[in-house]
């Protein structure tokens, strides 16, 4: 058992100190290799002169492409497509990304082939043979700071979050852990080093690379520019608790003046500030102006999540405005929590009865009952019907009121407890301040937006409404800014959007 495990397996209450000291150490064995040496070590702070700032003359634009993720849904794949088409025009691109996966390198090279700009676009594409990585790049990748002999520093934080292998422990869970995201968590805490390793090459400047101790996605962290660093209330329990501590990693890594605390988005979703906070400039902040539904709440677990988004969002602007009363704010409309329609969960009622019944009856073998398609699961509705309906000669599944019939005959939870307890596998927002912004040497300017679209027609009127809103924003503070929207509709489910997907490189050697 490693020292975060007997930490939090015990009963025993620990000092927070002695917390943030044992997440030290065991944020140090999690960089060891299997034969016991140490690979990424923990090193002392370089003095920096400051941090970058997303808005300043940009480098190059970094992503980090899974070529079987990207592959297996197409929308991924021309999402990725669409950004190397939209950023071309600004700045060199890396996609750092595993080219061992010969044929899903080769489909993916094929769809940008096709592609009216292909010349220009692989012109300024630069693919990097890397390992395995999910899309996330802004959480695995580095921080970047300028030392104080000027050159390029690389903050390399943990990316793995010691705190939910631990949690899953304590809860002894019987779910087994997720391997696959064990492996991609240990390649994504080795980007950093292929990033500093890269930028040296191309660009022959020296490149320093720090590792303090502190465990945090780059998604959750926010710099204004001016000694102001920004993070979540998960991010400050994720590295033991203690905001002094914390804040003691941020002055003498970080070079940051002060710790600022906010809240996350509440529900089953990625708690990072960077998808309702942003600093357009040195005092200019961007604040969601959330959207409430015309529909009422299905149930109260819905209820409850709109009334916890509203109040989080509601503090950390009275905090904002009250710490920082001489900047700018502008509100950026944020649409509604996508939820699940009535009719849709009626859906879902019914197709996991029909699921309980087909094994029930052997109809179907367990093995295979979770890999069948659209249409097999429309015929396996009609053998369910038909194999009742010996019990129930007046069994139908086509109405909810007939629906639930069958549900109470078979004594399953009714429809009405069913919709009141239904929740979903995840919190969709959706967020058009997780944007990323590009700045060329020349001062040509960029926002990469996400875009949403809705098969409801009145709400894809808001949303167009919402769009004009979004860019009036954005102008702004960048007035010559040109306005990419990159359709993120596939990416809702997964939590994130382009800003999670980007990470930009500053100017090197820029004052």
């Amino acid at each position: 058992m490693n020292t975060v495990q007997s930490l939090l397996s015990t009963k025993r209450v620990w000092p927070l100190r002695s917390i943030l000291l044992s997440l030290t150490v065991a944020v140090q064995s999690l960089y060891a290799v299997p034969n016991g040496e140490t690979l990424f070590q923990i090193t002392p702070p370089v003095e920096l002169s400051r941090l970058a700032n997303e808005w300043e003359p940009q480098q190059a634009l970094i992503l980090s492409v899974s070529f079987p993720e990207a592959m297996e849904d197409l929308e991924i794949a021309r999402n990725f497509v669409s950004v190397l088409d939209a950023a071309h025009p600004y700045l060199d691109i890396y996609v750092f990304c595993e080219q061992e996966k010969h044929k899903e390198y080769a489909h993916f090279l094929s769809l940008i082939h096709h592609h009216p700009r292909v010349e220009a676009i692989m012109e300024k594409t630069h693919f990097i043979d890397s390992r395995s990585l999910l899309r996330w790049a802004r959480d695995f990748g580095p921080i970047f700071g300028f030392g104080s002999n000027n050159q390029l520093v690389t903050i390399d934080m943990v990316y793995r979050d010691p705190m939910k292998s631990l949690e899953e422990e304590a809860l002894q869970l019987d779910e087994p852990l997720d391997p696959l995201r064990d492996f991609f968590n240990l390649h994504g805490d080795a980007m950093p080093a292929e990033v500093a390793a890269l930028l040296e090459f191309e660009y022959e400047i020296p490149v320093d690379i720090v590792r303090p101790p502190v465990s945090m996605d780059g998604g959750d962290f926010i710099s204004d520019g001016q000694g102001n660093v920004f993070v979540s209330r998960q991010t400050l329990v994720r590295n033991g608790g203690n905001r002094s501590e914390l804040e003691s990693v941020f002055v003498r890594y970080f070079g940051a003046k002060k710790l600022h605390i906010l809240e996350a988005l509440p529900g089953r979703t990625v708690p990072h500030l960077d998808m309702i906070v942003k600093f357009l400039d040195h005092e200019t902040i961007v604040l969601p102006d959330f959207k409430i539904s015309k529909e009422a709440p299905i149930n109260p677990y819905h209820a409850g999540l709109i009334r916890g988004a509203r109040s989080v969002l509601d503090k950390n602007e009275r905090y904002l405005r009250k710490h920082f009363p001489n900047h700018k704010f502008l509100k950026m409309p944020m649409p509604p929590i996508l939820f699940k329609s009535r009719e849709e969960i009626v859906r879902q009622a019914k197709q996991s009865f029909v699921k309980v019944v087909a094994l029930d009856k052997g109809i179907v073998l367990a093995e295979k009952i979770n890999r069948l398609t659209d249409p097999q699961l429309v015929d396996l509705e009609k053998t369910v019907l038909t194999t009742i309906r010996k019990e129930l000669p007046t069994a139908d599944l086509s109405t909810p009121e007939s629906l639930d019939v069958v549900l109470r005959y078979y004594g399953q939870l009714p429809l009405d407890a069913f919709i009141d307890r239904y929740s979903e596998p995840a919190t969709r927002y959706r967020s058009y301040i997780n944007s990323v912004f590009l700045h060329n040497e020349e001062g040509r300017q960029a926002f990469l937006v996400p875009q949403f679209t809705s098969s409801d027609a009145a709400e894809g009127a808001l949303l167009k409404e919402w769009e004009s809103e979004v860019e009036s924003v954005y102008r702004t503070a960048w007035p010559e800014a040109n306005i990419h929207w990159i359709n993120c509709d596939s990416m809702v489910s997964e939590l994130g959007f382009i800003h999670c997907a980007t990470l930009t490189v500053p100017l090197l050697n820029a004052e």
